[in-house]
């Protein structure tokens, strides 16, 4: 059998994560616009009810993550 590959190294750490999570908000919610010009209305109420939901999710999720990803910049800055 081949030995299992090195965890370690291939492992994200969190400070490598959040900048790309913020990332795929931001772009869900500049890709939102055209998504729905491309698939035109909403057909029934459950979609657009998920339709909102995933823009108020990809919008609070990117003003989340901006915050976070500022402030642990600030205290690695200051350490």
């Amino acid at each position: 059998m081949t030995d299992p590959p090195e965890a370690a190294e291939e492992d994200l750490s969190l400070d490598e994560l959040l900048p790309w999570l913020e990332f795929g908000c931001w772009t869900s919610l500049a890709l939102a616009p055209i998504l729905y010009y491309v698939n035109g209305p909403s057909v029934s109420s459950d979609q657009a009810v998920v339709r909102t939901g995933l823009v108020i999710f990809a919008a609070l999720g990117a003003a989340t993550l901006r915050v976070v990803n500022w402030r642990r910049s600030r205290t690695s800055l200051s350490q």
